[in-house]
C-alpha cells in the first residue's frame, strides 16, 4: 500500500522501491541493522527505468491529490468534477517531470529519487527548509554587522592618512551620492632630526644634554609653526600660544643647564636659545 511507502528511487539502470513490511525482517543499508524495510528491485536500460520511475512517481502523487481531496470535501462529488480536477492537477505535474531532465532543476540524468522529486507527503524536508532559512538569515545579519564595523574601520584609517598627506585616498568608502569630507593636514609631521646636529662631545653628560635641546628646539619649532597658523578659532589659538610659550620656557631651562654644567667643568657658556629665537617676545 502507498501509506508503506518509503522511497523510490533508480540509479542508472536500477529501479528499486523500499517499503516498510512488519511481517518481514531483512537488514537494511540504509540502517545498518534490524528493520522492516524491505527493497525492492529491478534493471532494465536507462531510459526505460527513468520512464518507470517517472511514472511510479506520478501515481503517488496522485495517491497523495487523491487523500488530500477526500479530507478537504465532505461531500461526494461526481465523475466529471473527479476528472477535471485529475487533469488540472495530474498534467503539470506529469509534464514538469518528463521536462526536469531539460531543465535541469530536480531530477539528474542517472538517477533520482521520491524525496529529490519535491512530493507534498515530507514535512520534515520543510521543517529543514524552515530552520536552514533562519540560519542563513542569522549568518547574513552577522556578516553585515561584521562589514559595517570593517567599513568604519576603514574610514577612521583613511582620514589618519588624509591628515598626514593632505590628500583623501580613493579608498575611501562613500554612499550613494556622499561626498568625501574635508581633511586639513596636521602640521608638525614633517619635521625631522638632522643627524648631523647631534654633538660628538666626550662627556656623555654634556653629550645628553646637548642632544635633549636639539630635540625641543624642534618642538619650540613645530609648536611656532602651529600658533602661527592662520584661521584658527580664538580658543584654539590661545592655546597654542601657551604651549609654544611652553615649550621656549623648557628650551630655556635646558639651555642654563647645559651651561651650569659647561661652567662647572670649566667651559665657556653658549647662547644658542637667543641665537636660533631672536627677539621672541610671547604675550
Amino acid at each position: 500500500q502507498w501509506k508503506q511507502l518509503e522511497n523510490l528511487y533508480f540509479r542508472e539502470k536500477k529501479f528499486a522501491v523500499e517499503v516498510h513490511d512488519p511481517r518481514r525482517i531483512s537488514v537494511s543499508r540504509r540502517t545498518f541493522g534490524q528493520s522492516g524495510l524491505v527493497v525492492q528491485t529491478w534493471y532494465a536500460n536507462t531510459s526505460l527505468i527513468k520512464s518507470i520511475w517517472v511514472m511510479a512517481i506520478s501515481q503517488h502523487q496522485f495517491y497523495l491529490d487523491r487523500k488530500q481531496s477526500k479530507a478537504k470535501i465532505p461531500s461526494a462529488r461526481s465523475l466529471d468534477d473527479i476528472a477535471m480536477d485529475l487533469t488540472e492537477m495530474g498534467t503539470p505535474k506529469v509534464s514538469k517531470l518528463v521536462t526536469l531532465e531539460a531543465k535541469n532543476q530536480l531530477i539528474m540524468a542517472s538517477n533520482g529519487s521520491l524525496i529529490s522529486s519535491g512530493s507534498q507527503d515530507s514535512e520534515v524536508s520543510e521543517e529543514q527548509k524552515k530552520e536552514k532559512i533562519m540560519e542563513l538569515k542569522k549568518k547574513e545579519k552577522l556578516l553585515q554587522e561584521k562589514l559595517l564595523q570593517k567599513v568604519e574601520e576603514l574610514k577612521k584609517i583613511c582620514l589618519r592618512e588624509a591628515e598626514l598627506t593632505g590628500k583623501m585616498p580613493k579608498e575611501y568608502p562613500l554612499g550613494a551620492g556622499e561626498e568625501p569630507p574635508q581633511v586639513r593636514r596636521r602640521v608638525g609631521t614633517t619635521f625631522k632630526l638632522d643627524d648631523n646636529l647631534l654633538p660628538s662631545e666626550e662627556d656623555p653628560t654634556l653629550q645628553d644634554l646637548e642632544s635633549n635641546f636639539i630635540i625641543h628646539q624642534k618642538l619650540v619649532e613645530a609648536a611656532k609653526k602651529l600658533a602661527s597658523e592662520p584661521d584658527l578659532c580664538k580658543n584654539v589659538k590661545k592655546k597654542r600660544k601657551q604651549e609654544y610659550a611652553d615649550a621656549v620656557k623648557k628650551l630655556q631651562e635646558i639651555e642654563n643647564s647645559i651651561n651650569e654644567y659647561r661652567i662647572k667643568c670649566g667651559k665657556k657658556p653658549t647662547q644658542k636659545s637667543t641665537l636660533t629665537l631672536p627677539g621672541e617676545r610671547i604675550p
